[in-house]
């Protein structure tokens, strides 16, 4: 169900009913997403750029964002998958990330029945820290038709 799940929340432009949505269209790639740790690959691309030849913040903030949501939202396999929604995305730009793919991971600090709090890192692929972030976001429950398309297709897959 994992699979399925990764699907429809980060988007998939190869997949057989193409779910696009905005992370495909940055072309972020789920490298690990466990309990513990996820993790995001980015392939930098001229359009992530800003003016000056490095990469936008935007993308940055993007990445973080995308990393951090994850990390709360893991759900064991018999478990009904959750969505959530950014509160709050404090985040620092350390140094220029110019080339080459970005690496971001995050991890989940805690929270309660409604908010979670992560924390965030990316690097490029030389191991230097690019930015940081700390994070809030709000557990949002999915539709109940995407929880039992997503739980169908996991059946079919199986």
């Amino acid at each position: 169900m994992r699979e399925i799940v990764l699907k429809h929340l980060q988007g998939a432009a190869d997949w057989i009913a193409p779910v696009e949505n905005f992370n495909s269209l940055v072309g972020m790639h789920m490298v690990e997403w466990s309990k513990d740790v996820t993790r995001i690959r980015l392939d930098l691309r001229p359009e992530h750029q800003n003016g000056y030849g490095a990469v936008h913040g935007g993308v940055l903030l993007t990445l973080l964002d995308t990393v951090s949501g994850f990390a709360g939202i893991h759900v064991e396999e018999d478990e009904d998958p959750l969505g959530c929604f950014t509160v709050a995305l404090n985040a620092k730009f350390i140094a220029p990330a110019i080339s080459g793919a970005l690496f971001a991971e995050a991890h989940a600090q805690g929270g309660g029945k409604s908010l979670f709090f992560t924390y965030a890192k990316i690097r490029d692929e030389a191991g230097t820290l690019v930015a940081t972030g700390d994070s809030t976001f709000k557990y949002r429950k999915l539709p109940s038709e995407l929880v039992a398309k997503i739980r169908a297709e996991s059946l079919v897959t199986t």
